[in-house]
């Protein structure tokens, strides 16, 4: 498995076929690369939220099942 982001892969691809002028490819890549950075953040941060919820459910049932309603 490579290191290569989706991102890297495809400017690799293109850059052959694209008659854009390098400056720009770089400057897409950058902007593209950011944002692949800031949907990573939001997929931890969602996944968090998301085993805070687990966790809370988890715990409700657990008292539920010990304690009854």
């Amino acid at each position: 498995m490579s290191n290569q982001t989706a991102v890297e892969w495809l400017i690799e691809q293109l850059s052959p076929s694209i008659s854009l002028q390098q400056k720009h490819i770089d400057r897409y890549k950058i902007l593209a690369m950011e944002m692949e950075k800031n949907q990573i953040i939001n997929t931890f941060q969602a996944a968090q939220v998301f085993k805070v919820m687990e966790y809370e459910t988890r715990a409700e049932e657990f008292y539920i099942e010990t304690y009854g309603k």
